[in-house]
């Protein structure tokens, strides 16, 4: 199995930052690349303030994956979106030809998984290529 192309859905919570460094491991062995897509909800009225806020922690959070990368000598390209994380997980999925999503099996929003089922769950049932859930 060829592996040349690894996408990690990362919102900086711990459960991305296993799946992130579990795609690390796997993209070391095979030689692969590795795209981490962080997508933030677009702000809604009145709410710059948080937005900023939410924008600040990815940022930090971010930091942090490029320096696991770069320690383990893998190339690493970054992707912020807003929108749905499960839809844009998806869509660049598709149109980015990955051979593997990688993701953690539980996020920062709790909310959004009473709302809409969780990411893990969606991008699992409708994926165009193979899937791996960390725990």
């Amino acid at each position: 199995m060829f592996l040349g192309k690894i996408l990690v859905g990362y919102d900086g919570s711990e459960s991305s930052k296993k799946a992130l460094s579990f795609a690390l491991q796997i993209a070391k062995s095979f030689g692969s690349k590795v795209t981490i897509l962080s997508v933030m909800h677009a702000p809604e009225f009145n709410q710059d303030m948080e937005f900023a806020l939410e924008r600040e922690k990815i940022v930090s959070d971010l930091k942090w994956a490029m320096e696991k990368a770069a320690e383990e000598k893998v190339e690493l390209e970054v992707k912020t979106e807003m929108g749905d994380p499960a839809d844009r997980i998806l869509k660049l999925a598709k149109e980015g030809n990955f051979d593997l999503v990688v993701l953690g099996r539980r996020g920062l929003s709790r909310v959004g998984y009473w709302l809409t089922g969780s990411v893990s769950e969606r991008v699992l049932r409708h994926s165009p290529c193979s899937i791996l859930i960390v725990e």
